[in-house]
Formats: structure tokens, C-alpha cells, sequence
């Protein structure tokens, strides 16, 4: 049996069904991601249909029934497009990858209300801010991990418990995780952080103003969560968003 709800929801991608009709994958408030169809979606006349546009933060009513692979939408009002990230070339880059990493990376009906709130105050400051975009995403990154349990907030070295912040440089090993340049000699090394970069990649999430941040310091960052991920989760390829722009 189906019933009618309400939840504020983020629109995850979009894609053309039959003659007339849309499937839509949102992430939503108080149901998490929920896959969904609107009829008749394509047609001119179809105010919904304009409504759904991927990025756009809606308010959706849909039918509810457990166990089906489509919910059906009958109702959405816009809560906030982002204008000023789809006029920006770089920001729409990377709201688009937060779009992608959530909707490869969380499941149906796991609602995880943290999560979409995340999403809310990252995507309101790339739209208002001047803080460099690759910084918030990065950001945002940081806590997507925390969140869905691969979090990397070490302090010590998983071979000898050595504190890392005193360690020359950081070394990490998928399997074996952070370690001091003592213990990493003795292993494989797949990454090689300064300890300053190290530590700025755990104060990503306390704001620390006291940092400042390189392009080739992000770019480092983005590709060491990007293959930290891809080793982990075999289903996950890396985020296509990040070369489309």
C-alpha cells in the first residue's frame, strides 16, 4: 500500500522515459535517495517537469510504496535553483560532483538527515562565497567520507602509534593506513604527504582559517580521496563531473 508524503529533496540527475515521462533520482531530507518517475514530465505544459532540474533543491510529494523501484512524483516547488553556481563554469563543477559522489555512493531509503543538511550549507556557500570552489568541495569531501564511514581522522601512526604530526613526512598504505616515515620504509608506500599537508587535510573539516591552501595542494587532495575510494568501494570508478569542465 502506497501513501503520500512530503520531504525536501536535492535532484541527483535526471533522464528521459517513454514518449513523455521523466526518472529522476533525488536525495532527500527524510527518506535519503529515492528514485522516482514524473509523467509527463516532457511536455511544455508540464510545470513540474521545468521544476526538476538537476542541482535544484525542490519540494517533492510523491507516492510512497516499499518495494518499488519508482516512486511516483506528483508534485514539486522549487526551494532554491543556485543561480549563481550554474553561471559559474568551475562552481557548476564541482556542485556537480557533490551531485555525483551522493548519488553513486548512498543507497535507497537510508535516510541520513546529517548528510542532506551537509549538502545544503555547502551548496548555499559555493552559490554565495568567493571561497574558492575547489576548497568547499574538498570540504564537503572530507565529510562525505566521515559520513559514510570511510573517515581518515588519524593522529597516530598505525604501525607504532607515534604521534604523525611529529613524524618529517606522512606515508599511507591502502591496507596499513597512516604511518611515520619510520614505519613506512619497512612498507609499500602509495602516498607521501609533508606533514603540513597532512595536517591540513585533517583540519578540512574544523575551518581552520589558519591555512591556507595551494592548487596543487587541492588537486593533491582531491585525487588522494579519489583513489582512496576507488581502493575501497570496487564499484566506485572516480567522479566523472571533475573532467566534464
Amino acid at each position: 500500500m502506497s501513501k503520500i508524503v512530503k520531504s525536501k529533496a536535492f535532484v541527483l540527475n535526471k533522464l528521459d522515459f517513454g514518449d513523455s515521462s521523466k526518472i529522476v533520482n533525488l536525495y532527500s531530507k527524510e527518506f535519503g535517495r529515492v528514485a522516482g518517475i514524473i509523467k509527463g514530465a516532457r511536455s511544455p505544459k508540464s510545470k513540474i517537469g521545468k521544476v526538476v532540474d538537476v542541482l535544484n533543491l525542490v519540494e517533492i510529494i510523491f507516492y510512497k510504496k516499499d518495494g518499488r523501484d519508482l516512486q511516483i512524483i506528483t508534485q514539486a516547488d522549487l526551494v532554491s535553483n543556485f543561480t549563481h553556481i550554474k553561471s559559474d563554469l568551475e562552481k557548476l563543477k564541482y556542485a556537480s560532483s557533490i551531485m555525483e559522489l551522493v548519488l553513486k555512493l548512498t543507497v535507497e531509503d537510508d535516510p541520513h538527515e546529517r548528510l542532506f543538511n551537509g549538502m545544503v550549507k555547502i551548496l548555499k556557500r559555493l552559490d554565495s562565497e568567493q571561497t574558492e570552489p575547489m576548497l568547499l568541495f574538498i570540504m564537503f569531501y572530507k565529510f562525505f567520507l566521515d559520513e559514510i564511514g570511510y573517515g581518515i581522522e588519524v593522529e597516530n601512526c598505525s604501525e607504532c602509534n607515534a604521534q604523525l604530526s611529529l613524524s618529517p613526512v606522512v606515508l599511507y598504505n591502502y591496507e596499513l593506513g597512516f604511518m611515520c616515515q619510520s614505519c613506512g620504509s619497512e612498507h609499500i608506500v602509495t602516498y607521501k604527504f609533508s606533514t603540513e599537508l597532512f595536517n591540513k587535510i585533517i583540519c578540512l573539516s574544523q575551518r581552520n582559517k589558519n591555512f591556507s591552501y595551494s592548487k596543487e595542494e587541492l588537486e593533491s587532495i582531491i585525487a588522494f580521496f579519489e583513489k582512496f575510494l576507488i581502493y575501497h568501494i570496487d564499484e566506485y570508478k572516480g567522479l566523472r563531473s571533475l573532467q566534464m569542465y
